[in-house]
């Protein structure tokens, strides 16, 4: 069953893999992510530091189910969604939208639960 826990989770678990993977290997995940364009490594590496600090503290939400930060965390995602967005159509690297296909499995399974399935119980 769908819950608030299997979705930050699953956050969690983007932020951590994602996070460690542009701190130590940038380049690799610039790749992983079919990135058509040349970025410095050092914004990968500080990107990565801000995904695994952000993880520490959605899974310490997790860990103390502290569920009234939980519509927050929709919002954020869906003004990342926008963001993300806007630069691809900006750069047109398909880069961006790959991330906003790994925020959106996550945001819109939490929409769902949030909005509709929460309600109904």
């Amino acid at each position: 069953m769908l819950s608030r826990r299997l979705t930050l989770t699953y956050v969690v678990t983007y932020l951590t893999v994602g996070g460690v993977g542009l701190l130590v290997f940038p380049r690799l995940a610039r790749d992983l992510l079919l990135s058509n364009a040349e970025y410095e490594d050092v914004g990968f590496r500080l990107a990565g530091l801000m995904m695994v600090a952000l993880a520490y503290l959605v899974w310490n939400i997790v860990r103390f189910e502290d569920w009234k930060y939980y519509s927050a965390s929709i919002y954020l995602r869906a003004a990342i969604v926008a963001v993300l967005t806007v630069l691809f159509v900006d750069t047109e690297d398909p880069m961006f939208l790959v991330l906003v296909g790994i925020v959106l499995v996550g945001l819109v399974p939490s929409i769902y639960l949030h909005f509709w399935q929460d309600k109904r119980v």
